[in-house]
This record gives C-alpha cells, structure tokens and sequence, in this order.
C-alpha cells in the first residue's frame, strides 16, 4: 500500500483522477490517458517515468515541479511555465511528441534532456535555455520566440515558420532544411534573388 500523495505504478483515463491534491504529490511509473488535468495546480508534485497521452494539460502550474523520463504524446500544454520547474541535478527530462505548446514559456530551463517532435509551439518562448542538441524536428513555431539560446547541434529539420537570429542565439552546427534555412540567411542582412 503506498501512503496518500504518491502514486507507482498507476494508470488513470477520462475522469478517474488520482484522489485528493495532487500539489506536492509523487508519481512514478504512472500513465494518464484522455485525462483532462486543465488549470490543476501541481506545484511541487514529482512525475519519474511517467507518461500522459491525449491529456488536456493547458495552464497547469508546475512551479517546484520534476519531470524525470516523462513522455507526453498528443497532449495539449498552452501556456504551460516550464521555466518554473524546480532546478535539481537531473533537470527537465521529457519528449513532447505531437503536441499542443502554443504559448509556452521556456525561460532558463536546461532542455538538453529534452525532444520536441512534430509538435505545434505557436508564440512559445525560449528564452535563455540551452537546447544543445536537442530534436525540434518537424515542429511549427510560427510566432515563436528564441532570444539568447544555446542551440548548438540543435535539429531542427522538418520543422517550419521558425525565425532564429545567429546574433542572438548561438546556432554552429544547427541542423535546418531548406527553405527554412532562408530564414537565417535573411536575419544576417543577405538579399536573396531568383
């Protein structure tokens, strides 16, 4: 039996949500599907290889959170804070695929443990994170922000509607497709013709 506010091994669908606050709360090994978790407060709460598929996430608080080895997959996160996650020696450890981030907000967060594939990033904003070698693939971000970023080795191929300044974020060895790759000759001042 395992004592209130820490859940292991647990699957949760639809509406069977896990019982009393989930502030504060522990979860590990857990799977939540076609939950609807939407303005849920789970501040300080601890998710390690947990996954969430077909959730509604949208404007959760994670201030004081962890994410270790956490998969979301079709889940919608608008204007989730992931820059208020707690700190620790692990960091942020999560592959979004196929999902719903429009307006998020990476601020500061160390992302090198991190994937973002075919998701949708509409006006999110990073904004001094370190994104080395991380996989952005096929994602759209039209309207995001990327402001003093670290990404090196970062691959982006597949992915659309990005704008990156080389004067603003550090790009050496940034893997893009053309035409996006335009984009970033463009922000350098060089006309294309033809």
């Amino acid at each position: 039996m395992t004592e209130p506010g820490r859940f292991e091994d647990r699957r949760f669908s639809g509406d069977e949500l896990p019982p009393g606050e989930l502030a504060g709360a522990r979860f590990s090994d857990c799977m939540f599907a076609d939950c609807d978790l939407s303005g849920v407060s789970l501040r300080g709460s601890h998710f390690s290889e947990c996954a969430f598929e077909r959730c509604e996430l949208s404007t959760i608080d994670l201030t004081d959170a962890l994410l270790h080895s956490v998969t979301f997959d079709g889940c919608r996160l608008t204007g989730v804070d992931f820059g208020a996650l707690r700190r620790d020696a692990i960091g942020m450890v999560a592959s979004f695929d196929n999902c719903e981030l429009s307006l998020a907000a990476f601020i500061d967060c160390d992302l090198r443990a991190c994937s973002f594939r075919s998701c949708r990033l509409s006006e999110a904003e990073f904004r001094g994170c370190d994104l080395r070698k991380v996989d952005l693939g096929g994602s759209d971000f039209v309207g995001a922000r990327f402001v003093d970023n670290d990404m090196r080795e970062c691959d982006l191929r597949g992915a659309r509607n990005y704008s990156l300044s080389p004067y603003e974020n550090k790009l050496l060895g940034m893997r893009v497709d053309l035409p996006e790759a335009l984009g970033l000759v463009t922000a350098l001042g060089v006309r294309i013709s033809g």
